[in-house]
């Protein structure tokens, strides 16, 4: 039976009526007296945590203000949105390197093969790993375990490779091998030999380039299979790529060059050359900053802006 008519439930019954608070639970003003407590670097950090509170901050005029504040400070008066994004980005670079010299670290550490790893490459919150024992595994950075594993073909070595969330693909002696997260394996060209020893590969779908030891970087259609065209890089060889959205192929070379090439047009834009004369070791392009970064065989790093 239930409770007669007119009783009342015993507190404990009550159910709640209260709603989930949300990110939007405070007011426009609400935010804007909390946020005029932080130091400039903390309100950039708040800026980036969703879009609400990013367009309150901008509205609020928040961050111009403060940067007016401090450049009071250092006798400075002049305000352009150009100066205060670089005194921003100043400001980042320093908070990064003050957390590196001072922050705690914790390194997490597994055995991943049973020789030593050649090529390593990561994205969101995946490892691939290789060569050394003739296979490739993908490891899970939350789990710290092995969640795929891919085999290489026997007597060929895996020279280089990168991955995506459906594939990995990989340079194997002459060819180009993909395989499919599905467990479905493509080689091409169809026979080996068909270009002079490639010492690096990158990809942007639909295209795979690999750079050569003549000099050349040779583009492939990962649908047709087939060598679409051949842009000459250097005289020398090869020794590392990266390609940008904008269809630019970027090389380094043995002899320390770098060139930036157009994908479609076969066009040289731009000749750079780091300080030391030692070969190019490793590329990487940053497109959100137009920035180019080089390491070299002899341990230095440079950085060049593309704009």
């Amino acid at each position: 039976m239930g409770p007669p008519p007119g009783s009342k439930r015993s507190p404990s019954m009550k159910r709640s009526s209260t709603t989930p608070t949300s990110i939007r639970s405070l007011e426009h003003d609400t935010l804007c007296i909390i946020f005029s407590y932080l130091g400039l670097f903390d309100v950039v950090r708040s800026s980036a945590v969703c879009k609400f509170w990013n367009g309150i901050i901008k509205r609020s005029k928040l961050l111009q203000l403060l940067y007016l504040k401090q450049q009071r400070r250092s006798s400075r008066s002049s305000f352009s949105e150009e100066s205060l994004n670089v005194y921003l980005e100043e400001l980042a670079i320093e908070h990064q390197r003050q957390s590196l010299v001072r922050g705690s670290l914790h390194i997490d550490q597994w055995k991943g093969h049973s020789l030593g790893v050649d090529q390593c490459r990561m994205k969101r919150g995946l490892v691939l790993t290789g060569v050394g024992d003739k296979v490739m595994r993908l490891w899970s950075l939350e789990r710290y375990r092995c969640i795929e594993e891919y085999s290489i073909p026997d007597g060929v070595p895996l020279v280089d490779f990168d991955f995506d969330e459906s594939k990995i693909v990989g340079l194997v002696g002459t060819q180009i091998c993909i395989w499919r997260r599905n467990g479905q394996r493509s080689i091409f060209p169809p026979r080996e030999g068909q270009f002079i020893k490639g010492s690096c590969m990158r990809y942007f779908d639909p295209e795979a380039v690999v750079g050569c030891e003549d000099g050349t970087a040779r583009v492939f259609d990962m649908y047709s299979k087939k060598c679409s065209r051949i842009v000459r890089m250097h005289t020398e060889p090869v020794t590392c790529l990266s390609l940008s959205e904008d269809q630019l192929i970027i090389s380094g070379s043995s002899l320390g060059r770098i060139t930036v090439s157009g994908l479609s047009s076969d066009q040289r834009v731009a000749t750079l050359r780091p300080t030391d004369s030692t070969g190019i070791k490793s590329l990487c392009f940053n497109p959100a900053s137009h920035h180019v970064f080089a390491g070299t065989t002899a341990g230095y790093a440079s950085c060049w802006d593309l704009r």
